[in-house]
């Protein structure tokens, strides 16, 4: 008796499951290489920043210049003498 009980409940969820895997929405995902927006000008998270080398007379001084906002960084830099060792 015991052991029919248990059968009919076991056939009764696998035939609730099956109803309702049967009446479940079909989900199907559509893969694509991810392409990034496009963009009109890409811009630099961080600022440009160069150094700037001028010659005066026969000394190299250099200086760095903020290409981002068109500053002046610092102060001239005296890097040696031309010719002279």
């Amino acid at each position: 008796m015991k052991g029919c009980k248990i059968g009919k409940l076991a056939f009764a969820a696998v035939a609730c499951s099956m109803a309702l895997l049967a009446v479940a929405p079909n989900f199907s995902l559509q893969v694509s290489a991810a392409t990034p927006p496009v963009a009109e000008e890409i811009s630099p998270l961080a600022d440009v920043i160069n150094w700037v080398y001028e010659r005066r007379g026969n000394e190299i001084w250099k200086r760095l210049y903020n290409a981002s906002i068109g500053e002046w960084v610092g102060d001239w830099v005296f890097v040696g003498v031309v010719g002279k060792y």
